[in-house]
């Protein structure tokens, strides 16, 4: 990053989309991320642009594939578990996909090599973690088919 007002300009996105209200006598803060989560199919797709905001700090930086990626990965989780209603707001109050992303340009400009580092291993666990779980419905799926086959053979003949 150029200068301390551009750090300052991410980290105050970031505060007004994952931040920035508290409801008294609670300690969770949320900023207008999940607000605009409330708005029925449009909501999440318009914080997800927001948020491209810091992936696009990214490129301008040069990051590595690797953190652009990680940066990625927080973008799309939080627009696509977001939209589900209900579950998907409580989860922009916990992700805060934008301050992650914030964090994570303010490292590259203070350790890339670190940041690159933290950002693989990141990638790795997911995609080990994504490819379980692809596993795991695929066996469920496959044990269901089988389970009905046999019942179905069951009664009729």
């Amino acid at each position: 990053m150029d200068t301390e007002k551009d750090k300052q300009k991410n980290t105050k996105l970031a505060e007004l989309l994952d931040n920035k209200f508290q409801i008294p006598g609670i300690p969770i803060k949320f900023g207008l991320d999940p607000l605009l989560g409330l708005l029925p199919g449009v909501g999440d797709w318009i914080g997800g642009i927001i948020s491209c905001y810091y992936l696009f700090n990214a490129l301008k930086e040069q990051a590595r594939w690797s953190v652009l990626l990680h940066m990625l990965i927080n973008i799309l989780l939080d627009i696509m578990i977001g939209a589900i209603p209900g579950i998907g707001e409580l989860f922009d109050v916990y992700w805060k996909a934008n301050l992650r992303n914030a964090e994570l340009l303010q490292e590259l400009a203070d350790n890339p090599n670190r940041t690159t580092r933290r950002s693989r291993w990141f990638n790795w666990i997911l995609l080990v973690v994504f490819t379980l779980i692809i596993i795991a419905v695929l066996f469920i799926t496959s044990w269901i088919l089988i389970a009905s086959w046999v019942i179905l053979s069951d009664l009729l003949g």
